[in-house]
């Protein structure tokens, strides 16, 4: 059975001796389990095998069965080579509808009702992901997406027409994908007063 593929989270225990100690020796350092873990997930957050993770921990009889506070050992590994993908993000461009620029001013750009947004990349990708992340805020989280396109796969360049709300004030940016590739643009400051 592939272990790439579990994905049953970890329990509460009913009973504080269900919980298996952590071994008393281990060669990397110990891990709490979580809610929703899995050893799936643990070793792709520590970039081990499940494998390696159910060797240094003899206390996990069933791979499927983690509990919530359970202490286990993260063996050290051999990082793995993380692919070279070589996406870049070129431009990322705010257009009126006709395909013109848009004014700036004091460093942001101003926006019309609806504007062209347009990135390119240095090769074809097959998902583009546009946001807008309000100004203030120093954290992702707060982000909403504001367009998808899926673009020819023989050109690199993404565009989305965006219906903007009156009183937007925030830093727009891309995430595009190609396969397991994925990259980033910087961020564009963009207003719309009106």
């Amino acid at each position: 059975m592939n272990n790439d593929y579990r994905f049953t989270g970890a329990k509460y225990a009913i009973k504080k001796w269900q919980v298996p100690p952590p071994p008393a020796q281990c060669d990397g350092h110990y891990y709490q389990v979580k809610a929703g873990d899995t050893l799936t997930r643990i070793s792709r957050k520590f970039r081990v095998t499940v494998n390696d993770i159910l060797a240094a921990n003899p206390q996990i009889t069933n791979e499927d069965v983690i509990y919530i506070g359970q202490v286990i050992c993260i063996p050290r590994g051999t990082p793995k080579p993380i692919p070279d993908c070589d996406l870049r993000v070129l431009t990322l461009t705010l257009l009126t509808e006709d395909g013109q620029p848009l004014p700036v001013v004091n460093g942001a750009v101003q926006l019309n009702a609806r504007v062209i947004v347009r990135a390119t990349f240095n090769r074809p990708v097959s998902r583009a992901f546009f946001f807008l992340e309000p100004t203030g805020t120093e954290t992702c989280e707060l982000a909403s997406l504001i367009g998808t396109d899926c673009p020819s796969a023989v050109t690199g360049v993404a565009e989305i027409l965006w219906q903007v709300p009156s009183g937007t004030l925030g830093r727009v940016f891309t995430v595009a994908c190609i396969d397991s590739c994925c990259a980033k643009s910087g961020e564009v400051l963009v207003v719309r007063n009106t």
